[in-house]
């Protein structure tokens, strides 16, 4: 079966890899379990393995038959596109959270990603294979050029952790970068955020031009004067970048500002 390039497919073709992000998942007998882009089903057999209730969701219909055939009533699969179906309605039908794992394609990793950030109180975690760009800037830390909004929107709402590389060559087609596996977890310790919205538009604005200072960025929320005020009460430099500041350092000034 040829890939289709518009779908971003990529299938995995090393077993040994889907079994030890399983592993990693720490998928149980009886965990229910959401799997995006079952494919040809290399990692759904992983999952399997393990006793877990699987609801797959898969785009391309031409393998909806190879995947009932091969798993028949042992998975729910549903051929529908994940980024446009009613989550909340879905997710509301488990009786139980939910596990997700998936290898990602790469053309919605970011939609994706956001579904993950708004329905998050469904999920117990998600373990994912991404772009390696992707899982560094996922896990990444102040200072670190891969440190930006997407970073600080999932860590609000996740630990994250780095887990595995997985080199190119184990994909079918072969795609032009490699892939990386990353777990998220409920955050252990929510940071205390008074005004949520408030807080997400001064990460937008910090890093909608990302080699301008904070200052001249936040200039589009306020005036040169408030800002001398905010740095001065603060204590926070506003010529830095926003790719140095740390999560504290953003909801301070969103309280200020």
């Amino acid at each position: 079966m040829r890939p289709i390039k518009a779908l971003g497919q990529h299938f995995l073709k090393e077993p040994a890899i889907a079994e030890e992000m399983v592993k990693l998942a720490e998928i149980n007998a009886n965990d229910r379990v959401w799997e995006i882009g079952p494919g040809k089903g290399i990692l759904t057999r992983a999952l399997i393995a393990t006793g877990c209730n699987i609801k797959a969701f898969e785009l391309d219909q031409r393998l909806e038959s190879l995947l009932k055939n091969e798993f028949g009533d042992r998975i729910e699969l549903k051929i529908v596109d994940v980024l446009q179906m009613d989550w909340e309605s879905e997710l509301k039908k488990e009786s139980v959270p939910v596990k997700l794992v998936a290898n990602i394609p790469y053309n919605i990793t970011s939609p994706l990603l956001e579904k993950l950030e708004e329905y998050q109180p469904y999920f117990t975690s998600a373990t994912l294979m991404v772009q390696e760009e992707v899982a560094e800037r996922i896990c990444a830390v102040p200072g670190n050029k891969a440190y930006g909004l997407m970073t600080l929107r999932l860590q609000r709402l996740f630990d994250s952790y780095f887990l595995i590389k997985v080199p190119r060559e184990y994909f079918e087609p072969v795609p032009k970068v490699n892939s990386a596996v990353v777990s998220l977890r409920p955050r252990a310790k929510p940071a205390d955020i008074p005004d949520l919205n408030k807080y997400l538009t001064v990460l937008e604005t910090a890093f909608c031009h990302r080699r301008k200072t904070l200052r001249n960025n936040l200039l589009h929320l306020t005036n040169r004067d408030r800002l001398a005020q905010i740095q001065s009460e603060t204590g926070i430099d506003l010529n830095r970048r926003g790719e140095t500041l740390s999560e504290a350092e953003f909801i301070t000034i969103s309280r200020y500002l």
